[in-house]
């Protein structure tokens, strides 16, 4: 396997029940690149975004993270291959009975059994990078939802990941708040020289952030190339999305 190969998906398909959601999905994404991946509501993005993380097992195919199959992981192994990922999902996945600073906590203590003391360094300087130090003793259900995303991103950039998953992560916000996010995303893989991944149905934010953007429909992906190439994507089903029309092989969900 080329060691660029960061990850690599094998003709990955993906079932719920009797309902084929991914068919036959070939995608190889390099060290350090930004992959982006926009669609429909419904068209697969997400899921597609968690079987690339491990989260979802393929009904066929195999997905490799630096050539790990993690299906075919030890627990312990998965466990190592876990620090190396980071997460950030639309719901933020946090928990509610945790402060943010200890949100933050959670995965230094879980993966490096860290001093006391290092942990809340750590954890309080990620938290002035997304602009939260003054949130540290409230609970996610007192935080507004840009600032749940924020605590979110410096729960994922804990462990310093290798690949980040970000899941539409600037869904609701307004548009300097979506440029504050963005901006502050680009800052930390910079940082940390990271791969990153995201999923989002903006093309604006596809355009800013993507090396290589691919559009999920019809259970395949399609494109996989630059923003200014994407543009002139000849598909029609990529035009009527960047577009915007209403007319066209996209058919819309009332």
């Amino acid at each position: 396997m080329n060691s660029d190969i960061v990850i690599d998906a094998k003709d990955v398909t993906v079932c719920f029940g009797d309902k084929v959601v991914l068919e036959n999905i070939n995608l190889e994404v390099e060290k350090y690149e930004t992959i982006v991946f926009i669609g429909p509501s419904g068209s697969g993005k997400t899921v597609l975004l968690k079987t690339l993380a491990g989260l979802y097992p393929p009904v066929k195919g195999r997905v490799l993270i630096e050539g790990e199959d993690w299906q075919n992981l030890e627990s312990d192994h998965k466990h190592d291959l876990a620090r190396k990922l980071g997460m950030v999902f639309q719901q933020g996945a946090l928990f509610d009975t945790l402060t943010a600073l200890e949100n933050v906590e959670f995965p230094l203590k879980e993966h490096l059994g860290l001093p006391q003391d290092e942990v809340d360094a750590i954890a309080s300087d990620l938290l002035a990078k997304v602009n939260l130090a003054d949130s540290w003793y409230k609970k996610p259900s007192e935080l507004s939802g840009g600032m749940q995303r924020r605590l979110g991103i410096a729960r994922a950039m804990a462990l310093n990941p290798e690949v980040t998953f970000y899941d539409d992560p600037t869904a609701g916000q307004d548009p300097i708040q979506c440029d504050m996010v963005l901006n502050l995303i680009a800052e930390l893989k910079k940082r940390t020289q990271s791969t990153l991944i995201m999923t989002t149905s903006n093309v604006k934010v596809a355009y800013k952030m993507a090396d290589r953007i691919f559009m999920v429909i019809d259970h395949k992906i399609i494109g996989g190339c630059s923003p200014d190439d994407f543009k002139n994507y000849q598909d029609p089903r990529v035009q009527q999305f960047i577009k915007g029309e209403l007319k066209g092989p996209i058919s819309v969900k009332s």
